[in-house]
């Protein structure tokens, strides 16, 4: 977009000065994207974008990109010559020679109404009028068609009958019909006369308090009684010539706009035509064939082959004097605050409050004003006290500020750092001259605080000396521009920031103001409750409503800013390009707030899935921005990361990691808030990150785990068994040998009382005595092969073993206590598991008593498959005092024990325990009761 300044006057001279007051406009051609520089008619769609008819395609803009249908999307013909927009939001396009054609729902659909040759378009609620503004017939009449569009009715080509009243077949305002009866105007409850000096009605504009009547010669502007307020001369017939074409609308401030081609385009202003076209950089011979009015006030301009004008907001002024430097640089207000004086390099000017401008004076050397308190102050070279110069109204001042002035005693500063003293017309120079350039001066509650680049001080004078009170505490980094006290807090403009100090400390600092930074500031003023802050990049407002920021995209003829001030409630900026007239209120408003949306493949999209082996994405922004595309901020980020700034309308994401992304995308105006768009990114995981592909193969990875811990564990297990057969082994051999062995005191007792009975004669005794011997010989030595022994087996063997002891010692009983639900036949237990613990029951237990009142109780129990066997004796139980011995008893209990953990570990699922505990609670014979636990094996 080339942004132009070469400005739209719109002001006629006055007859004392030659200043202009002057619109900014932006202008279009094929290099910002339109299709082609000709354009014939525009309107508007439904969403605020431009739509416009070229003779190369229907073109969409909305403000950043131009989007263009061709014969490819639908049209006939390419070349357009009218489009109107109907209240549902269709429009319809007239192309040369060609059918009338209709945009809805993004489709270009074809009628079968012929166009033939007309040239515009009038909607009338539910009629389409076609018709022609050009080719005139010999009886002065028009050709038209009238489509209805609920029934599809067309009526057959007119031409009409009464042409010498109304040069169209109806007039329109807002898609609504202005109706024409008995020569009355009849359009929301008001009825209008036409007046009789009307020859031929080409258009009808009813505005807030009156109406305007377009004449073949004249504009008529009539009170809504009929009253004829204004009669004003066209500046040419509208059809005089053979082939015409015109336009005429209004603004929204209500001026009158006319177009009339191979003639100029014009505003009206105090009922003068002031022709602007020039101001466009276009003759009168430079076709304009169109102007629009948009929904917000912004005026469109389509031209013959030089492309497309806006004229964004016609509250923006500027002012220009040619022939002139219009490098305008101070303000200053007059004693009584009705005129404001403002200058340029080399002239005075004053305004005043009815906006007439005057010269006032013109100077070879440059002019500096300045206000001091009120005292508006012309600062000159010439070496005078300050004197009043009665007929400008302007205190006279040598030097470039003013310091102190009570009649008749005042300070100026002049040069880089002169200070002077007036005293009547004595004038005097200090003896202590300052040493550096002062760039600032500034009194504030009785001190006077000077800086030069570095620092800000405190200082004192009088008319023999100048001296500085104390320096500043604070310290700043950077060459200093410019501070300025705002309540109580010094403003410090530097090259970098603008800082903030409160009683001699830093408290803040701006970097940056509505995401523009702020860098080499040369001023800071404040006017009523605003901070202004300017540099070579535009204009910074801080004021209670808001930051606004002002360059030359949207306020200002030149970004290179020299002074600001409030006149008028207006916004004056002298800039080294003009002075800009700003309406007050504009700078409290924000911006309207773009619209925009993101596009992925063409399309509007908001979650976005792509396959894994994508490696670009590429989001589009479409933005509607007519404020000041150049001003506006594009940032996006992905996720939580930071904020991007970016001046593309795309962005590209590359090699993305898989899973979900969010991103967000804003935009705004300087001025305006933020517009965001959240939008979510997918990225497929590949079939070897998916969460079934990681479940199977975290399956078949625990699956090999497993059969690798299975496979050691067995292999483990396999080892330990062994280990424990080759153990389980030993201790059945041990247990066998112990099982083959016969202790040697019981063998011999046992054969003595055998040859005890022979020698007494007691033939059967001994014989009973020897066979039972012989029977416990041969019960040990057949089951000692064998780990485990019935039940059965065992008893016999135990009982056995106890009558040979019992006639042995003659000093016990013994008593064998066994459940009946314990099948002794088919129960087997670990062989001589119990014997060892009865031979020591008798041996340690009840041999010892003296009182032949031994007892021995075996009871035996079954619980489920665990078998509990008890071995109880009422002997003197086990002496811990009493040091243990090798007998053969001692290491068979321990091969018992031995044996018993290791079936333990052989099966640990089963129980095999041997407790030991004191039997009886008498302390001396307290007895021992053995409790052996076994799980039956089956």
């Amino acid at each position: 977009m080339k942004r132009a300044y070469i400005i739209l006057i719109f002001l006629v001279f006055n007859s004392i000065s030659n200043a202009q007051i002057q619109y900014t406009f932006n202008r279009y051609t094929t290099d910002d994207g339109l299709p082609t520089n000709s354009i014939y008619c525009i309107t508007e769609d439904k969403n605020g974008g431009i739509v416009l008819g070229t003779d190369n395609g229907l073109t969409f803009f909305d403000g950043n990109i131009f989007k263009t249908l061709n014969v490819k999307d639908g049209l006939i013909n390419p070349y357009i010559v009218a489009v109107a927009k109907d209240e549902k939001d269709v429009i319809w396009l007239i192309n040369y020679g060609g059918e009338l054609q209709k945009f809805v729902n993004n489709t270009i659909i074809t009628t079968p109404f012929l166009t033939e040759q007309t040239n515009s378009i009038l909607n009338a609620a539910s009629k389409i009028y076609v018709y022609t503004t050009q080719n005139r017939y010999s009886n002065k009449s028009y050709y038209y068609r009238v489509i209805n569009k609920k029934n599809g009715l067309v009526s057959k080509s007119k031409n009409t009958n009464n042409p010498t009243k109304f040069a169209s077949p109806v007039f329109c305002q807002n898609n609504k019909e202005i109706k024409t009866i008995n020569n009355n105007l009849i359009f929301d409850n008001h009825k209008i006369a036409i007046p009789k000096d009307v020859s031929l009605l080409h258009k009808v504009i009813f505005r807030k308090n009156n109406v305007c009547l377009l004449d073949e010669n004249y504009l008529f502007i009539l009170d809504f009684d009929g009253t004829v307020l204004s009669k004003i001369k066209l500046p040419n017939s509208l059809s005089k010539n053979a082939v015409y074409k015109y336009d005429f609308i209004t603004d929204k401030q209500e001026n009158c706009w006319l177009n009339i081609q191979n003639k100029g385009l014009f505003i009206l202003k105090s009922n003068n035509w002031i022709a602007i076209n020039e101001n466009l950089g276009l003759s009168s011979a430079d076709n304009i064939n169109f102007i629009y009015n948009d929904s917000t006030g912004k005026i469109w301009i389509a031209t013959h082959e030089k492309g497309l004008f806006c004229i964004p907001n016609i509250d923006i002024q500027f002012i220009k004097f040619p022939n002139e430097n219009n490098y305008f640089n101070g303000f200053a207000y007059s004693l009584d605050k009705n005129t404001l004086f403002f200058s340029s390099k080399f002239n005075l000017y004053s305004l005043d409050k009815t906006n007439n401008i005057k010269p006032i004076k013109r100077s070879k050397e440059e002019i500096k004003i300045d206000n001091f308190n009120s005292i508006p102050v012309f600062f000159t070279n010439k070496t005078n006290p300050p004197t009043w110069d009665k007929n400008t109204q302007i205190l006279l001042v040598q030097g470039r500020a003013l310091l102190k002035y009570e009649t008749p005693i005042s300070y100026t500063l002049y040069g880089r750092n002169s200070l002077r003293h007036y005293n009547n017309q004595m004038s005097s120079q200090p003896e202590s001259p300052i040493q550096e350039k002062i760039r600032r001066v500034i009194l504030y509650k009785n001190d006077y605080y000077f800086s030069n680049s570095e620092k800000i001080n405190i200082r004192t004078f009088n008319e023999k000396e100048i001296k500085i009170k104390r320096e500043l505490k604070f310290k700043i980094k950077g060459f200093i521009q410019d501070f300025a006290f705002i309540k109580d807090t010094m403003w410090i403009a530097t090259e970098g920031k603008v800082y903030k100090a409160f009683n001699e400390k830093i408290v803040d600092s701006i970097s940056s103001i509505n995401n523009i930074p702020v860098e080499n500031i040369n001023r800071i003023k404040t006017i009523n409750d605003a901070v202004y802050l300017w540099n070579m990049n535009g204009l910074f407002v801080l004021g209670p409503k808001g930051n606004r920021v002002l360059n030359k995209h949207n306020f200002l003829p030149s970004n290179d800013v020299n002074n600001v001030t409030l006149f008028n409630n207006q916004l004056l900026v002298a800039t080294k390009d003009g002075l800009a007239k700003i309406n007050a209120t504009l700078i409290l408003k924000k911006s309207t707030k773009p619209v925009f949306n993101v596009l992925y493949n063409a399309k509007i999209e908001s979650k976005i899935e792509i396959s894994s082996d994508e490696e670009l994405v590429k989001l589009e922004f479409k933005i509607k921005n007519f404020e000041a595309p150049k001003n506006q901020i594009i940032q996006y980020k992905m996720d939580h990361l930071h904020w991007i700034t970016t001046q593309n309308l795309f962005v590209n994401f590359q090699s993305l990691s898989y899973g979900k992304h969010s991103v967000s995308v804003r935009v705004k105006d300087v001025n305006s808030d933020w517009t965001i768009q959240n939008i979510s990114i997918k990225k497929a995981y590949p079939f070897y990150l998916k969460w079934w592909f990681v479940l199977l193969a975290n399956l078949v990875a625990l699956g090999l785990i497993y059969l690798i811990y299975r496979y050691q564990i067995t292999k483990i297990k396999r080892k330990k068994q062994q280990e424990i057969a080759t153990n389980n082994k030993v201790a059945e051999l041990r247990q066998s040998a112990l099982s083959a062995m016969m202790n040697p005191h019981f063998v011999f007792n046992s054969l003595n009382a055998i040859q005890y009975f022979v020698n007494s004669n007691q033939k059967e005794k001994s014989s009973e005595h020897l066979g039972k011997l012989a029977r416990l010989v041969r019960l040990f030595l057949s089951h000692a092969s064998e780990p485990f022994i019935s039940l059965e087996d065992e008893i016999k063997r135990l009982k056995i073993y106890l009558e040979l002891e019992k006639v042995r010692f003659n000093n016990f009983d013994f008593t064998f206590n066994i459940e009946n639900k314990i099948d002794i036949h088919q129960t087997k237990i670990p062989n001589m598991i119990v014997q060892p613990f009865i031979e020591n029951a008798i041996l340690h237990g009840v041999s010892h008593l003296k009182e032949n009142d031994g007892k021995i109780d075996l009871n035996f129990h079954l619980q489920k498959n665990i078998l509990t066997i008890e071995v109880i004796d009422n002997g003197f139980g086990i002496d811990t005092n009493k040091p243990k011995n090798a007998s053969h008893i001692s290491k068979g209990a321990a091969i018992i024990n031995e044996r018993i953990e290791i079936l333990q570990q052989s099966y640990p699922e089963k129980v095999f325990t041997i407790t030991q505990r004191d039997a009886f609670p008498d302390p001396i014979r307290k007895g021992l009761k053995v409790v052996i636990v076994v799980t039956i094996l089956e």
